[in-house]
């Protein structure tokens, strides 16, 4: 989301474009000429805040002191420990691992998490700030899709939430817990990013040799 900081940047960057085209044009810069340039100005500026948004936040001159958003692009190895209990052997399950895909802007987040058996997609979502500037959380709601050859079989479609802390910067790994409307929950961490996006769980398997 835009600051206070990135709207005052946005006008005084308008401001200096505008009398820079005007001195150019050698035009006087309080004349009525003074509108002339608008279009292009207003072009300029719609194509700076276009790149800015989509890939310059990101860039490591910007980091901390003009943007403060962890960048978590790319594919991450996940692993989920649930709580459920199977009522058949009155044991819990083993590990379950998958792929989550980030992708990412200033103002946008979407991440899709693909397992061998479903894949949950990101309905809402906010990245805060912890009491330590350096610290972040990224919290949010997510709607799962089993396949549909498991569901009236083993698992249906259903809603949960997690919560995961963003270590290191660069981040390396997020780690926290999730929990879901079915009454289970667990553990959740993802490491091992790479840049690659994936589309597919079976494409980022093959493409790990896993």
């Amino acid at each position: 989301m835009l600051t206070r900081l990135h709207i005052s940047s946005f006008i005084a960057l308008t401001i200096a474009v505008w009398l820079l085209a005007l001195w150019f044009q050698g035009m006087p810069v309080l004349s009525a000429d003074f509108i002339k340039p608008f279009g292009t100005v207003v072009g300029i500026i719609t194509v700076v805040v276009a790149l800015f948004n989509k890939y310059m936040w990101a860039w490591g001159i910007f980091k901390g002191w003009y943007v403060k958003r962890p960048d978590l692009r790319g594919s991450w190895k996940v692993e989920l420990k649930s709580s459920w209990i199977d009522p058949k052997t009155g044991k819990g399950i083993d590990p379950i691992y998958g792929y989550a895909v980030i992708r990412q802007s200033l103002t946008y987040l979407s991440v899709r998490l693909m397992t061998k058996e479903s894949r949950s997609l990101l309905v809402a979502h906010s990245i805060e700030q912890q009491e330590d500037a350096d610290l972040f959380k990224l919290v949010g709601v997510y709607r799962n899709e089993p396949k549909i050859e498991l569901q009236g079989v083993r698992s249906e479609i259903h809603h949960g939430s997690f919560a995961l802390e963003v270590h290191g910067s660069p981040v390396y790994e997020l780690q926290g817990h999730y929990w879901t409307d079915r009454a289970t929950k667990g553990g959740m961490k993802l490491s091992d990013k790479t840049k690659k996006l994936y589309d597919t769980y079976e494409q980022a398997v093959r493409e790990n040799g896993n």
